[in-house]
């Protein structure tokens, strides 16, 4: 009887492992090349900005679900300072900063919840994840589709694209010119993820 308890705990939580298949932690480093572009448009014309540097030392903390084929986030986000966004015009610039309210919220953060396991795909084949956007002091959950550029031993390369709406993060679009001059709702995001895998 007392060696039965042993032996049904370690099949117990053998079974349990091996039904949910959830790994070890991994850990992916943001690499500085990683970029980050936003295209819009007005009654008047179309515009973009970007970010050509990535500052922050940011890693992802997560766990491979071999079940699922997904990964599960723990340590989850990317900083980006939205003083580093340049429209490449310094009104159109001053006035987006306002919009997003960079004063009280400087940074745009992007929170990784979960995503399709990228060591499973080839180049070119579409990954989705789940992402929280955090914006101006609010925070959307959106679905990403990204995209596997590149991958070579420890390095990889994910490009994602969303559109987002001003009105997702209760904001308001610029408007100049008592209003002759108006910014469309919608904003067309594309994000260059290069990833090194450490750990």
């Amino acid at each position: 009887m007392k060696g039965l308890v042993p032996l049904l705990f370690i099949l117990l939580t053998g079974f349990r492992s091996h039904d949910t298949g959830i790994g070890t932690n991994e850990y992916w480093v943001v690499e500085r090349n990683s970029t980050l572009m936003i295209k819009g448009s007005s009654n008047v014309s179309v515009f973009k900005c970007d970010v050509q540097r990535y500052l922050n030392n940011d890693t992802l903390r997560f766990r491979p679900d071999a079940g699922t084929r997904q990964l599960h986030f723990s340590q989850r986000s990317v900083t980006i300072d939205i003083a580093e966004i340049d429209f490449h015009h310094k009104y159109i610039t001053s006035d987006m900063r306002k919009t997003l309210k960079h004063q009280q919220h400087p940074h745009l953060k992007i929170h990784f919840i979960r995503m399709e396991d990228p060591s499973r795909t080839k180049a070119g084949q579409p990954l989705k994840g789940l992402v929280d956007i955090e914006l101006a002091g609010q925070v959307k959950r959106i679905e990403m589709e990204y995209t596997m550029k590149s991958q070579a031993g420890r390095f990889f390369h994910l490009e994602g694209r969303r559109n987002i709406l001003f009105s997702d993060f209760k904001l308001e679009p610029p408007r100049k010119l008592a209003g002759l001059i108006r910014i469309n709702e919608e904003l067309d995001v594309s994000v260059q993820l290069f990833f090194r895998r450490i750990g």
